[in-house]
């Protein structure tokens, strides 16, 4: 019988820490995670050693410090000969990020080459490794690094080769592309201010941080109608990231998903569980995110947090700018929303709020007269900005005077069939204009939102609410 019990023990013990494609992060934690990564890590080739005295002789100077040991080809200056010290505050922020004991990584360290002149490398043997070094490259504990003319884009390159590095340290994968790649770019995104270094950084405008251009990126991408769905993004493949783009649009949706406190647990977890086949991970993605979801929020089914997820991250990527309000964006929605029972349905919108359910499901082919009436604050500086719900021609966002009240239906499940593509009114990509009224006959059957117009990054000076009323004729 114990033979029988070790037997049953070895092979759940297989499961959990070599597969992990069965688990999901109940059964997972840091620390199983941090064991597979050192089982991992016996395995590993051992570096060829570099040639010091070939290097010297190259003009490339050594930098060291607790956590990285820099080669570079560029002049003495404050901004590259701080770079080391600069990764030393990374690792400790690395492990407060995937929760893990930073006395595990005391002895950490990393061999990195920033590189002008690539001959010069080529030369004393220190690229070697690299098949093709067009802006960054990690290896095990090794990373390459082409210098930049901004010094904000060359530590954010350094900073996310970093992550790889101790993510490879850490767990002994990287996992897909879209995850290491997403989760790079989260952490390498960053501020540096009186030498402190904050991670996870979102940007207040383009000026911000020179040389980055990711929100421009996926900007100029929807501009040419090529919008990235959530199975989009996990289908990108290692040579997508060719091109930058696949950069911004890993970014957003890793920025997304730890911006929304429905989704923040699950997509940090990743890690955590990694193990197994790449192309599963996804898919234990989605089974952690209704496992966290559920058990906060158990009045939810499956396929309702599922429609979320995508309802949240459409609206999200078509509005996404510098200075997203996150918190004041979120989407509210009803799960009791019901059709309307009486004459008349009156309620009130806040204005400092995106989409808000109005708890009402309208029915296909009925016909609703919608009124709406107020006066609300739509900014303070340089004066104070006032509008009724048919807006301000002053100042448009997405072709629509700002101010202007948005409605939209979501479609329920059973008629996500019967919703055109592109139809307005169906979907919170393309809402219906109603300002002061609109007579509206319902294409399908769905919960209906509203929301004021107004720039994602500008509602924190919106006071007020408008009053809806909707009857049936």
């Amino acid at each position: 019988m114990l033979k029988y019990q070790f037997l049953f023990f070895l092979i759940f013990f297989y499961f959990v820490i070599f597969r992990g494609n069965i688990f999901f992060a109940e059964e997972i934690s840091a620390g199983i995670a941090e064991y597979s990564g050192r089982e991992i890590r016996k395995h590993w080739n051992t570096e060829i050693p570099l040639d010091q005295s070939a290097i010297k002789q190259s003009g490339i100077r050594r930098l060291e410090s607790k956590h990285l040991i820099l080669y570079t080809d560029l002049a003495v200056s404050k901004q590259v000969d701080e770079l080391p010290k600069l990764f030393d505050q990374l690792i400790p922020l690395l492990c407060n990020y995937f929760e893990l004991n930073p006395q595990n990584y005391e002895t950490f360290q990393v061999e990195g080459f920033l590189i002008d002149d690539f001959e010069k490398f080529k030369t004393c043997g220190a690229v070697r490794q690299v098949p093709n070094l067009r802006n960054g490259y990690a290896l095990r504990c090794r990373m390459w690094i082409r210098n930049q003319d901004s010094n904000y884009y060359r530590r954010h390159l350094l900073l996310h080769e970093g992550v790889h590095v101790f993510m490879g340290y850490a767990f002994g994968h990287w996992g897909p592309p879209w995850y290491r790649e997403g989760t790079a770019e989260l952490l390498g995104t960053h501020c540096l201010e009186n030498e402190s270094l904050t991670l996870n950084y979102f940007p207040k405008s383009r000026y911000e941080l020179p040389g980055w251009g990711r929100i421009d990126l996926v900007r100029g991408d929807l501009a040419k109608n090529r919008l990235r769905t959530i199975k989009d993004i996990f289908e990108l493949e290692s040579e997508d990231y060719d091109e930058n783009t696949s950069y911004g649009w890993s970014w957003a949706f890793a920025v997304f998903c730890e911006n929304h406190p429905c989704y923040r647990t699950a997509f940090r977890r990743i890690a955590w569980n990694l193990n197994g086949v790449p192309s599963d991970i996804a898919e234990r993605f989605r089974a952690l995110l209704l496992k966290t979801v559920q058990s906060e929020q158990p009045e939810w089914n499956t396929q309702e947090i599922t429609n979320h997820l995508d309802h949240d991250w459409l609206d999200f990527i078509t509005n996404l700018d510098y200075d997203y309000d996150f918190e004041r964006t979120r989407i509210n929605y009803n799960k009791n929303a019901q059709p309307i029972s009486t004459p008349e349905t009156q309620f009130l919108i806040q204005a400092d709020k995106g989409w808000q359910s109005s708890g009402i499901r309208l029915e296909r082919g009925k016909t609703y007269c919608v009124a709406a009436s107020g006066r609300f604050q739509l900014a303070e500086k340089p004066k104070i900005w006032y509008s009724e719900p048919n807006g301000i021609t002053l100042r448009y966002y997405r072709g629509t005077p700002i101010g202007t009240l948005l409605a939209t239906l979501i479609p329920d499940q059973e008629e996500h069939f019967l919703a055109k593509e592109g139809t307005a009114g169906i979907g919170f990509s393309i809402p219906q204009k109603i300002g002061l009224g609109k007579t509206w006959t319902a294409d399908i059957s769905g919960e209906l939102f509203f929301r004021i117009n107004d720039f994602p990054s500008e509602l924190s000076d919106n006071i007020g609410n408008i009053t809806v009323k909707i009857t049936m004729p």
